[in-house]
C-alpha cells in the first residue's frame, strides 16, 4: 500500500488504539494499521475497524458489568437489538427510509 501524501509504501504494524467513550478510556491492544515511515500517516483498513468496534463494545459490556449498570451482557444486547429493530420501523413509518441501505448503522455502546 503507498502513502497518499508522500507516495511511500507503507509498512503494516500493530499499535494499541485508546478512545474515551462514554467517561471511559477504553484501550484495545494490537490493532493492524499501514503506518508511513516517512510521513509517519496512518491508514486503518476496513477488517480493522469493525475488528477495533467489536473489542471497544465488549470492553465497555464489561465496565458496564462490573459498575453494576447492566445485570446481564446477553440480555441488554437483546434489548439494544430490539429497540434498533422498532427504531428502524418507525423510520420506514415516517418515510425517512426506502431502502435497506439507508438504514443508519447504530454502534451500540
Amino acid at each position: 500500500m503507498r502513502c497518499k501524501y508522500c507516495g511511500r509504501d507503507m509498512i503494516r504494524v500493530k499499535t494499541p488504539f485508546k478512545r474515551p467513550v462514554k467517561g471511559e478510556m477504553i484501550t484495545v491492544h494490537d490493532i493492524e494499521v499501514y503506518r508511513c515511515p516517512e510521513c509517519k500517516a496512518v491508514f486503518i483498513p476496513n477488517e480493522t475497524i469493525k475488528h477495533t468496534g467489536k473489542k471497544v463494545g465488549e470492553k465497555l459490556l464489561k465496565v458496564a458489568k462490573e459498575r453494576g449498570r447492566i445485570r446481564d451482557e446477553k440480555e441488554h444486547l437483546r434489548q439494544m437489538q430490539e429497540q434498533k429493530q422498532i427504531d428502524i420501523e418507525e423510520g420506514i413509518k415516517r418515510g425517512e427510509y426506502k431502502k435497506k441501505e439507508e438504514m443508519p448503522l447504530k454502534i451500540f455502546t
